[in-house]
């Protein structure tokens, strides 16, 4: 496969790994607190506080469970297939992939970029 097609599918890959908002709040998150690694109960708190404008103190009951299942089912082994994050299901414990960078740096980019041309 040339170099060309292979950028355009990992390109590809990211952008459909990334169209999910709580997929784009989790590398957000992980982009800001530098750990070596995360649980999935406290991305799905995160999360469950963003989408409900709450602290992550807060931020518990069915709306919790709802994003932690979701994660747990959909978001995590999505991201995981892409390199972006490495995820161990039974452990429940997330840490930064070799294309977690990119991810981040695609994010940063081009937020921005769509903002701009919202507000405009």
């Amino acid at each position: 496969m040339s170099e060309l097609n292979e950028e355009n599918r990992l390109l590809s890959e990211f952008y459909h790994s990334l169209r999910s908002p709580r997929r784009q709040y989790l590398i957000e998150y992980l982009s800001r607190v530098r750990q070596d690694k995360y649980t999935t109960s406290e991305l799905a708190k995160y999360i469950s506080s963003v989408e409900r404008g709450i602290s992550m103190t807060h931020a518990t009951g069915e709306p919790y469970r709802n994003v932690y299942n979701a994660l747990s089912q959909t978001h995590l082994p999505t991201l995981a297939d892409t390199k972006i994050i490495s995820y161990n299901n039974d452990r429940q414990i997330i840490t930064h992939g070799e294309n977690f960078e990119l991810a981040a740096l695609l994010l940063d980019t081009t937020k921005p970029i769509v903002g701009f041309f919202i507000r405009r």
